[in-house]
């Protein structure tokens, strides 16, 4: 008779028999439970030993739930363990010589907590598998008993010492990055082991025994553990195979395969295994494989260990040769769009991408010179600073004695440092074409490994590997941005930070057409100035420039002014010197006159700065650097009063999202502020009512691009004020 109850103990029982089959859960608080041999205990609702409890096991423990031992707990015995759900030891499992089968129409997963089993049985049915849920061994044997079972190990190792009843439809199962572990000998080892299909591994040991782990994966990859997978002349299959000491080894290895998983290409008659050494796949004496499905490939006297595939003798192993294109201005960032050619015995292209990593796979081996270019984005970094830095190293006056910095400074890649470098960064940033026929390449690039000396012409721009077979990595080069020599301008916390900024003073005119009018462009005080850069925009529709007039506060000529896009309306200014020079407060520099085409507009409202064409950038003896700035005073044109609205712009300009407007009332006054878009779509009004004097006035535009127009109306009139809104 079968007794059905709970067996429930909270108190601790010195010790307790049963003897006889029970439909139950035994739930164990805290007592001794001594289940003896020859007697049936069946807990249906599962099993958990807990609060110090021990159950010994002598005879037969069966449940179709999940067993549980944990809390300080033991669970012990020579006896029989029928298990359907989740085994999960995390106290104490002394095993004896017990046997532990898992059955049952579902998955079981198996977390030792680092206790041996002696013998486990998989027989499940319905294509149920036991899961491993942390490293497991079995010191004695694993028993496949039905078909459609599989010893899952995702990530975690079984180690065994014997293993029986495996076949193609009951074997482990390797499926992530755990192994499976057997002891190996002089005698054959089999490793019952497959990925998504059955592919043991059979391993002889004529050296020193040692434990061997093995685990198989569905490709042949170009890394050996990583890369890309091989499509042609191989089996789709790779077994990655480990000892426990390394060295020592001489083994015999058997490699199984199936049909299906031969790619295109693949000769199983002229086969062979092959180990991934030295970054590639080595080559051996190809033969015929053994069998006639499933088929076999043997090598012998391996001595060091790695993944291994069998490889058809058609079969080209890859090369993957990767690096990073590094900026030397900080020794960190990428450089990105660089082209590294190969070229040689392996002959191929890549492009850095966003933090200057390039690769490339050959298939192939042999002499590859890798060299980088990069011709785009000519003047990125490059301003009048830059000139003016090569001109204070030839003079002596601020010596450059950095290697790299001096590969920026030979603009025209002559081998040395002259004159003729700092002409062709002023007139490139004047546009003329001229200028680019020899600033033509935009980085030069040294092997990151390779020490330049003073000067460093002569220094290596290319990295040349001799008889590659395997796999190159760190193959870096520097970047040496050409023309950017002042490494300040790459830090914008600095800008500036020790000087002034350059301030042009100009009359406000309203347009008469037909009427010549003369602009002169006066300074504010500035104690130290040696170089300078902006750009003029005009309005081609209402003026036309006739000439320009270099004055005498600065020592300029008109080849300091760019007029290569003048039809567009654009006029570019450069002037540099080594040593600073003094402008006092209204010095009158240089004068434009233009031509008016039409009338009724303020001279303010269709000329100014324009950032786009060149940022406006002053710069001291010292390379500190500030901006240039553009005001305009009141318009004397006839019926404009004296006192009228001056000092129209904005800043910062070009903007990402917010400028700051700024203008002058002579008196408190109500005014508006509106915004277009180049279609003319009104973008923001504000009407207020401010005191007199200097206005500062932020907007916020968010998501807009392109050119802008800014509105200023005030009982003086209505200005105008082009604003660019900059990428971000």
């Amino acid at each position: 008779m079968k007794i059905f109850r709970t067996i429930y103990w909270t108190t601790l029982f010195c010790g307790i028999l049963l003897s006889a089959p029970l439909i139950a859960q035994l739930n164990n608080q805290g007592v001794f439970v001594n289940i003896a041999s020859g007697t049936t205990v069946v807990a249906n609702n599962g099993v958990v030993n807990a609060n110090g409890g021990t159950i010994t096991v002598e005879g037969t423990l069966t449940t179709p739930a999940d067993l549980t031992n944990t809390s300080g707990a033991t669970l012990q015995g020579n006896g029989q363990y029928n298990v359907s759900g989740n085994w999960t030891n995390s106290a104490t499992f002394n095993a004896g010589t017990s046997t532990v089968t898992f059955e049952g129409t579902q998955n079981s997963t198996v977390s030792s907590g680092g206790s041996s089993f002696y013998n486990v049985a998989l027989n499940k049915t319905g294509g149920n598998n036991l899961l491993l849920g942390d490293n497991m061994a079995v010191s004695n044997s694993l028993e496949f008993q039905a078909a459609n079972n599989y010893v899952v190990l995702g990530d975690y190792n079984l180690q065994v010492v014997d293993i029986i009843g495996y076949d193609a439809s009951r074997h482990v199962r390797t499926t992530g990055a755990g192994f499976l572990a057997r002891t190996v000998d002089g005698s054959p080892a089999l490793f019952p082991v497959g990925n998504s299909a059955y592919n043991p591994a059979i391993l002889t040991n004529a050296g020193t025994s040692d434990q061997y782990r093995v685990r198989v994966s569905d490709a042949v990859l170009s890394n050996g553990f990583s890369g890309s997978a091989y499509t042609a002349n191989a089996v789709d299959r790779s077994w990655v195979v480990e000892e426990g000491t390394p060295g020592g080894s001489d083994l015999t290895m058997e490699l199984q395969w199936n049909s299906s998983e031969e790619l295109p290409g693949f000769d199983r008659t002229m086969s062979y295994v092959s180990r991934f050494d030295a970054g590639t796949w080595d080559n051996q004496t190809s033969s015929a494989a053994a069998g006639t499905g499933p088929f076999t490939q043997t090598r012998t006297g391996i001595t060091s260990l790695s993944p291994f595939a069998v490889l058809g003798n058609t079969f080209i192993p890859t090369i993957d040769i990767l690096g990073r294109i590094i900026w030397k201005g900080d020794g960190d960032t990428g450089v990105k769009d660089a082209t590294v050619t190969a070229s040689g015995d392996l002959n191929g292209m890549a492009v850095s991408d966003v933090v200057g990593d390039y690769s490339m796979t050959f298939a192939g081996n042999g002499d590859v010179s890798l060299v980088p270019s990069k011709t785009i984005n000519l003047l990125n970094g490059v301003d009048i600073g830059d000139k003016l830095a090569i001109q204070q190293h030839l003079v002596g006056l601020n010596t450059i004695n950095d290697p790299y910095a001096q590969i920026a400074m030979d603009i025209n890649r002559d081998n040395s440092i002259s004159t003729f470098d700092a002409v062709i960064i002023s007139q490139a940033l004047l546009n003329n074409p001229l200028a680019f026929n020899y600033f033509n390449i935009s980085w030069r690039f040294v092997p990151k490994n390779f020490v330049l000396s003073l000067p460093p012409w002569g220094f290596p721009e290319q990295i040349d590997l001799i008889g590659v077979t395997g796999n190159q990595t760190d193959q870096d080069f520097y970047g040496v941005k050409i023309g950017d020599v002042v490494a300040t301008f790459a830090n914008p916390a600095n800008f500036g930070a020790g000087m002034k900024p350059l301030v042009w003073r100009v009359q406000d005119h309203m347009l008469e057409a037909g009427q010549m009018l003369e602009v002169s462009f006066n300074a504010d005080y500035l104690e130290n100035l040696a170089a300078c850069q902006f750009a003029l925009q005009f309005d081609p529709q209402y003026l036309a420039l006739e000439s320009v007039e270099p004055l005498t506060a600065l020592p300029m000529s008109t080849d300091n002014f760019g007029l290569f896009q003048v039809q567009q309306g654009k006029v570019r200014t450069i002037w540099s010197q080594p040593q600073g020079l003094e402008l006092p407060a209204g010095s009158e520099v240089f004068r434009l006159r233009f031509k008016a085409l039409e009338s009724g507009v303020l001279l303010s409202t269709v000329l100014g700065l324009d950032e786009t064409v060149l940022p406006g950038l002053a710069y001291n003896r010292n390379l500190e650097h500030a901006p240039v700035q553009m005001y305009y005073d009141a318009s004397t044109a006839t019926g404009t009063p004296a006192n009228a609205v001056t000092m129209f712009d904005a800043w910062p300009n070009p903007f990402v999202q917010t400028t700051t407007v700024r203008f002058n009332l002579p008196e408190a006054c109500k005014a508006q502020l509106r915004v277009f878009d180049a279609s003319g779509r009104e973008l923001l009004q504000m009407d207020k009512n401010y005191p007199a004097g200097n206005q500062q006035e932020p907007i916020r535009l968010e998501g807009m691009s392109g050119t802008l127009v800014c509105e200023l109306t005030t009982p003086w009139g209505t200005q105008r004020l082009k604003l660019i809104t900059a990428k971000q």
